[in-house]
């Protein structure tokens, strides 16, 4: 629509017809949905030409292909209890019912919340994890 609205401020379209305004809509809309297939259909795109990027995030790559060893479950469990503690009691609830396997829009109806105020406060607890997780302690 910003496409439409630009031009059509400086009187790039002429309307003859009844009709022209859709017509003309709907081409915009079709040129626009053409070049997002080009882009997201492009060679450089293909899935098969996807590679694993070596970097830094070779060690949480290599983490993630392995079974946590016990002492680190206890950590993560651990570092979920103080999350668990500090949360407000909403973000508790959604907490505890996003870990027990519920979807966002069950947790939604079963707290009476919208599914975005759930995915917000589901997001905080991320958030939160997160930071405490990425926390590096001194060797």
């Amino acid at each position: 629509m910003r496409s439409f609205f630009v031009r059509a401020v400086d009187d790039q379209y002429v309307l003859r017809r009844s009709g022209d305004l859709w017509r003309l809509l709907v081409a915009i809309a079709l040129s626009k949905l053409r070049r997002q297939i080009e882009v997201h259909t492009a060679s450089k795109r293909a899935v098969t030409k996807e590679q694993r990027a070596i970097g830094d995030d070779d060690a949480l790559a290599i983490a993630a292909d392995r079974e946590p060893r016990p002492e680190e479950e206890a950590a993560l469990l651990d570092e979920l209890r103080q999350v668990m503690q500090s949360a407000s009691p909403a973000e508790r609830e959604a907490l505890e019912l996003r870990l027990a396997g519920e979807t966002i829009e069950n947790i939604a109806e079963t707290m009476g919340r919208s599914q975005r105020t759930v995915r917000r406060l589901l997001q905080t607890s991320r958030q939160e994890l997160e930071s405490r997780l990425s926390v590096v302690e001194p060797e």
